[in-house]
């Protein structure tokens, strides 16, 4: 590359810094932590909600997530690492960019213990020092190639992609019971409480029949041309860049519902976070752009092959690996494996939030 043009990269790159915090938040679990498999089992018999175990179990890949950002976000400003009070053996506390919070650091006590991660997720605005720009990583969630701050962020507006669609409808199965459509519904319902979606897509039209939607977006956009309610997004599960003062709207305007969503166990109708995504999209908070990552559900060994083609490769700028109560046992442990495998081979070297030793 031309030394000039890594200057002019480099000088650009720390002058949106100065001018836009952007921290990463990202949640975790232990769940072979003894601790934590006492309280499961003290409150799951008489809880209601989703209690299946492909909620909690643990690759242990999560060094890898820390490996990736340092190589491929170093910009970034402080890395938020979220967990019930267990962090990982290896991971080292006195690196300056990381801070480590508990869940009662921010939550309420009522709310606690919780294995509900829409409950951790929806107060995340409260967390001390947050930056008023941030992304938020499930840790199955990573970087896997470089990125920079505008691919987040542009005129202080988070980056992001309002597909339209009108298909997100419930699919009952016995494993999966209804998934997270029902709360997508839910998510919907609250936007239309507040906002019109014709008056939303007046105030903007270049956000609302814009190229970035590609042609199916276009399509649908069109169909919904004069559509006087929101009937739901394209929902990519991927990283996503939040204004924290979004959260605190919510959380003003619908106290009632945000308190019912904070159960103990998941349940079928509650908030989650693309409540807040959907609500930077009707207020026009965001600048339109491509989503450029990958999605994987962890249910089959044959997906693997693409898994490692697409990680090596590092195709699209960030990858998703969601484990799902579809997969087995007996698939999930070759699933581990391989993922281990792979990771190590793209990043063999320890990162700075890593313990030496």
């Amino acid at each position: 590359m031309n030394p000039s043009l890594v200057i002019w990269i480099t000088i650009n790159t720390i002058k949106h810094m100065e001018e836009t915090k952007i921290d990463f938040v990202v949640t975790w679990l232990d769940s072979t932590d003894p601790e934590w498999q006492e309280s499961y089992l003290k409150y799951r018999p008489d809880s209601k909600g989703f209690k299946k175990d492909a909620r909690f179990r643990n690759m242990d890949i999560f060094r890898y997530w820390f490996r990736a950002v340092e190589m491929y976000a170093p910009w970034v400003n402080k890395v938020y690492l979220v967990t019930n009070g267990k962090f990982p053996e290896w991971i080292n506390k006195d690196n300056p960019k990381l801070v480590l919070v508990k869940h009662e650091d921010y939550m309420p006590k009522e709310c606690l213990p919780t294995f509900n991660s829409c409950a951790i997720e929806l107060h995340m605005h409260k967390i001390k020092g947050l930056s008023e720009h941030f992304v938020y990583f499930n840790d199955d969630m990573y970087l896997n190639a470089p990125i920079t701050p505008e691919h987040y962020f542009k005129n202080g507006l988070p980056c992001d992609l309002n597909k339209e669609t009108c298909y997100n409808v419930p699919i009952y199965t016995d494993k999966d019971r209804f998934g997270i459509n029902l709360s997508m519904m839910a998510n919907i319902g609250i936007i239309n409480r507040h906002f019109r979606r014709w008056d939303t897509v007046r105030q903007s039209p270049k956000r609302w029949f814009g190229t970035h939607l590609g042609i199916k977006g276009l399509v649908m956009s069109l169909l919904l041309a004069r559509q006087r309610l929101f009937v739901g997004f394209s929902n990519f599960h991927l990283e996503q860049a939040f204004l924290k003062s979004v959260f605190d709207e919510i959380w003003e305007k619908e106290p009632n519902f945000m308190n019912e969503s904070c159960s103990r166990f998941r349940e079928e109708v509650t908030a989650n976070p693309y409540i807040f995504q959907y609500w930077q999209f009707a207020t026009n908070r965001f600048f339109p752009q491509e989503r450029d990552g990958n999605y994987f559900s962890l249910t089959e060994r044959e997906t693997m092959a693409k898994i490692e083609h697409t990680l090596l490769g590092s195709i699209g700028k960030s990858i998703c690996l969601n484990d799902t109560a579809l997969c087995s046992d007996e698939n999930y442990l070759y699933i581990k494996e391989c993922l281990q495998r792979i990771f190590e081979i793209k990043f063999p070297h320890k990162s700075t939030y890593e313990i030496n030793n």
